[in-house]
């Protein structure tokens, strides 16, 4: 059975029962014992068990006066609720009350009440950074048949608490791990230097008779059309999905699949028609995966004529900019990338050697483990959505079979996981490290607008947590490399793959 709430701060207040509301709480007083109306419990007895997982054990034991006292109090309150017939309302004799609730309905209410009132003692009595749901040990129903009023009762619950990671920093610091280099990326320079030839390309009128090819770009008259189930035309569509005078790349994956396809081989002067499905993700929902019909009439095929590499094509790119300096630009811009791909291989050899240096005895809670898995698997739908996977298909993955079969193969992924997280977190307050406001406010924002630009909710209350969270992780691992002993090995020759990897 599970009880409580989901934990994430210091255990001051009392712990509730996750239950259907049987009743309002009532104050509860042992025997006659108060001080100033405050209702005292002293007499309740709490020990706490350590347990495997980073969890905890309270032995929690209740006297008898005070289950005494609970079972009058809740037979009293169920009292006011009830009506039978022939008595009004909170005027009804115990024994018919009693008829009318039922011994088992009655004592089970009295076990739920005398759990809360034992962990609000837990509570006041005890501080544990705890996680997730506290658990009753064993059935709640066992606990109310073997109940009796006015004897003692014990029970037992599990919950799973925040671990104390045993690292200093002499365990931390001189960390010797072995990091890939990454080579300048020509591939990329070379593009970057294609896409800019390509946006300023000069346009050539072909010949008349000319078919167009793949890589020309024509300039088009566009009217789409609703697809009929006939094969005909059928409404027109908004002005957005066609128009006069379109500038159209034959670039395959430009526009919509099949236009740019329907268009190779076009003359200047012909008209086809070209049936198309819009993709699911458009910038018009309301064309979100229908198929339609777009009449395009060709007024001239032109060759793209890309420009040599020269100061006249930098001149383009900004005025007054020689080649040298757009080449030493673009060189700058893909080392950063190159610095980028660096940075992440170093944190990942740091991560994994600072798990290593953790005492073997060090575990982590299964609430978070769980908890861990659970998200990477939501991600790695989301993942596969955005990559292009059907949402039938999805669905299919989507099976209590699958997501345990997932848990098995994720559970070393999210140990490592959760264990360098928590030590992350160990070395950044002890060596003082925390992110500025300002920092976090420029990543929140930029958030907000990309994904405002998507048409995607934004709730800051989610999104800057997160944020703080992945900045500050960011700068103790820097921290970490910049104490690190590091040696650079060719791609390839590290260490053996991650879990990541792996799966």
């Amino acid at each position: 059975a599970r009880v409580g709430v989901m934990w994430g701060g210091l255990m001051t207040a009392a712990l509730a029962v996750s239950r259907p509301a049987v009743l309002v709480r009532p104050a509860v007083c042992a025997g006659p014992a108060r001080s100033g109306g405050i209702c005292m419990l002293e007499s309740i007895k709490v020990d706490v068990r350590k347990q495997p997982k980073s969890s905890v054990a309270l032995d929690i034991s209740i006297p008898g006066d005070v289950t005494k006292s609970v079972h009058e109090q809740v037979l009293s309150k169920l009292g006011s609720q009830y009506e039978v017939d022939g008595y009004r309302k909170g005027k009804v004799p115990r024994e018919a009350l009693m008829a009318k609730i039922g011994m088992e309905r009655l004592k089970l209410a009295v076990v739920e009440e005398l759990i809360d009132v034992g962990m609000s003692k837990s509570g006041s009595q005890m501080r544990l950074q705890t996680i997730g749901e506290a658990r009753l040990q064993g059935e709640l129903e066992d606990l109310a048949k073997a109940y009796e009023p006015g004897k003692a009762m014990t029970f037992t619950i599990a919950v799973d608490v925040y671990p104390e990671v045993p690292i200093t920093a002499e365990l931390y610091t001189g960390l010797k791990v072995e990091v890939e280099v990454v080579p300048f990326n020509q591939e990329a320079y070379d593009a970057a230097i294609l896409k800019l030839r390509d946006q300023y390309a000069d346009l050539q009128e072909a010949e008349d008779g000319a078919a167009a090819e793949s890589g020309n770009q024509l300039l088009v008259d566009m009217i789409g059309y609703a697809a009929k189930p006939d094969g005909g035309k059928g409404e027109e569509l908004p002005a957005v999905a066609g128009g006069d005078n379109v500038q159209l790349p034959l670039k395959p994956g430009k526009f919509m699949p099949g236009l740019v396809e329907g268009l190779i081989g076009v003359k200047k002067g012909e008209t086809r028609d070209i049936r198309v499905t819009f993709p699911a993700r458009t910038s018009v929902p309301e064309l979100s995966g229908k198929e339609a019909i777009f009449e395009v009439t060709c007024q001239k095929v032109q060759r793209r004529i890309f420009p040599e590499l020269t100061d006249g094509f930098a001149n383009k790119v900004k005025t007054g900019m020689t080649f040298k300096e757009l080449d030493e630009k673009l060189r700058e811009g893909v080392q950063q990338e190159v610095d980028a791909a660096y940075r992440k291989n170093a944190h990942r050899a740091i991560e994994k050697a600072l798990i290593k240096a953790l005492p073997a005895e060090f575990e982590v809670p299964e609430t978070l483990l769980q908890q861990v898995s659970k998200e990477r698997f939501a991600a790695m739908l989301s993942d596969m959505r955005e990559r292009g996977t059907p949402d039938e298909k999805l669905k299919e993955l989507i099976t209590k079979e699958n997501y345990e079969r997932y848990l098995k193969i994720a559970a070393p992924m999210s140990a490592m996981q959760v264990k360098a997280d928590f030590s992350l977190k160990t070395v950044g307050q002890q060596q003082g490290l925390k992110v500025s406001r300002d920092d976090v406010d420029d990543e929140v924002m930029t958030i907000q607008a990309q994904m405002l630009q998507r048409g995607e909710k934004f709730k800051e209350s989610e999104v800057r947590p997160r944020v703080e969270a992945q900045l500050e992780r960011g700068m103790v691992l820097d921290w970490l490399q910049s104490q690190a002993v590091i040696t650079q090995v060719e791609p390839g020759a590290g260490a053996e793959g991650t879990p990541e990897e792996v799966l």
